[in-house]
């Protein structure tokens, strides 16, 4: 089985990795968008990358975009397959990916507007609305834990991840010729004991297994001691008179922090006179589709279902669906919580308000997941003095609180324990989904408590092949230095390198002098991804 990796690899956003079928053909399991700076964005515009014409079906793990949001891309270039999910992550996406839709037709007019009163191209955005909504007529809902072909000799079963509502590990299985290959997928993990769903459960066995790092390196805070110490917080805004700023992202997070809320508003550990805004259309689409699979609750949430302790037995709660609700929360006094996307405050609704906010002393701004590099979120967390938002620098006057107990990723410790039932000698563990610091910490850490295992760091459009006998020694977590070939004594040291390293610093030299428009930004993308193929080359 050859699987060739086009994302999500030594980063934790563009998660997509290109099976070989057995019958011919392509095979992606997850199709995400790259998120992040700039430059890490225009990946998304290399579709020939994905190979759509060859591409006969697609396996979403959940709903996040950096898992499926450039599927509709890839609807727009040709790719005509199923793609398969599980009911409530098919009912997610279609919502996730018109709302990715209206974000993209916007920026593009912005662009174009701007790129037309300089002489420049009109920009085209990813996809559009009509993609958005082709892409949502493919989806085929596929049940948990029962095989399924999903093409000719490979057949795909889904466990639960317990990330979000719906999400899912892949164990796929491929035959051809009287052969058997198994590779499993882990997803996104979630943590055992969090709220509103299932906890992971554990897959078969398979031949390898790629696993997602995006907390390797670390350990999260005790879930109740992060409960408590945001409750601290909004209490403290409201002896200040401030707001809270959550930024929160539309699925999961958003439910999981407004039945964390009510359960302490109705004990009342917050103040039962101060609002919390949900201003988030997004968020709100998606609760409502959580409300409609009470079969995917976990025992504690049934519970408070039962007990009429839910966000919707709030009477604090405001929920604010139009524009013009959302501004009104930035003229009005006093505290109050607002949870708004996008939970790594580079988009959405989130931004006005901490334009209008984040300046100010009684301000809290709590994050409660990742924050990728390049973000606005991750500059705050990082400590910046000022961020820009709307293209004007803002001073960061407010307190910032990185409370990491409410994460829906496993930590170090719940990644080891996901991984252990499947320990066996020589099984290689391809490790992905975390910045690279975190997965070679990761890997480390593996060789110490699983030494049996063969932990492997792979790297982007690495081709990689499932199935081959193990190798005697467990290979390198990083590509070792090339070690220079011996010459006779006397002949002139080889310059094609260097000088080829030079233009590259000119090239360099030249983007950071005059920026290029996005589409051919986009064009020179392409043609560094095939330099980095060749360079890959064995």
């Amino acid at each position: 089985m050859k699987i060739r990796c086009l994302g999500a690899v030594r980063t934790v956003t563009g998660s997509c990795f290109q099976l070989e079928n057995p019958a011919g053909g392509l095979t992606l399991l997850d199709c995400g968008l790259f998120q992040g700076g700039r430059q890490t964005e225009l990946r998304n515009f290399n579709t020939a990358l994905y190979r759509p014409q060859e591409v006969r079906s697609i396996v979403v793990t959940h709903a996040h975009m950096d898992h499926s949001g450039l599927i509709p891309r890839l609807v727009k270039a040709g790719y005509r397959g199923p793609v398969y999910a599980t009911a409530a992550t098919a009912e997610l996406l279609k919502i996730l990916w018109a709302d990715g839709a209206n974000i993209q037709e916007h920026e593009a007019v912005w662009k174009s507007r701007k790129n037309s009163r300089q002489g420049r191209e009109h920009v085209e955005p990813l996809y559009d609305l009509e993609a958005a909504e082709q892409a949502a007529l493919l989806l085929k809902p596929l049940p948990l834990r029962d095989p399924v072909k999903i093409a000719p000799g490979l057949t795909a079963r889904l466990c639960t991840a317990g990330h979000i509502l719906g999400a899912v590990s892949v164990h796929l299985t491929a035959e051809k010729d009287g052969r058997t290959v198994r590779a499993l997928f882990s997803g996104d993990l979630g943590r055992p004991g969090q709220l509103l769903i299932e906890d992971p459960e554990t897959p078969p066995e398979a031949d390898a297994i790629f696993m997602e790092t995006t907390y390797g390196n670390r350990l999260h805070k005790d879930a109740r001691d992060s409960v408590e110490e945001l409750l601290g917080v909004i209490r403290a805004a409201y002896v200040e008179g401030g707001k809270v700023l959550i930024p929160a992202f539309a699925v999961e997070r958003t439910q999981e922090l407004l039945v964390l809320l009510a359960e302490a508003w109705h004990d009342g550990r917050i103040p039962r006179d101060m609002p919390v805004y949900l201003d988030s259309p997004l968020a709100l689409a998606a609760s409502e589709i959580y409300l409609r699979h009470p079969e995917l609750y976990d025992r504690e949430t049934r519970s408070l279902v039962a007990a009429r302790r839910t966000p919707l037995d709030m009477s604090s709660l405001r929920i604010s669906r139009t524009s013009e609700e959302s501004r009104r929360i930035n003229l009005a006094d006093g505290p109050a919580v607002v949870l708004a996307g996008s939970g790594m405050a580079n988009a959405g609704r989130i931004l006005h308000h901490l334009k209008h906010n984040l300046w100010k002393a009684n301000c809290h701004v709590v994050f409660v997941g990742f924050q990728a590099q390049g973000t606005t979120g991750r500059r705050l967390v990082d400590g910046a003095d000022t961020v820009k938002i709307f293209r004007e620098a803002v001073s960061v006057g407010a307190t910032v609180h990185t409370i990491g107990g409410f994460s829906g990723h496993a930590d170090q410790k719940e990644l080891l324990d996901w991984l252990r039932p499947q320990v066996r000698p020589g099984l290689p563990v391809y490790l992905i989904h975390g910045e690279e610091t975190g997965t070679l910490a990761f890997a480390e850490k593996i060789k110490a408590v699983f030494p049996e295992l063969r932990p492997i760091v792979p790297s982007w459009l690495e081709t990689l092949e499932i199935g081959r006998e193990a190798p005697a020694a467990a290979p390198a977590l990083a590509p070792a230095p090339e070690q220079p070939e011996e010459r006779p004594a006397g002949l002139p040291e080889v310059t094609e390198a260097a000088s080829f390293k030079r233009r590259l610093e000119r090239l360099y030299a030249g983007l950071s002098s005059r920026p290029l428009p996005p589409d051919r930004l986009a064009r020179l993308e392409s043609l560094l991804n095939r330099a980095e193929e060749l360079l890959l080359e064995p």
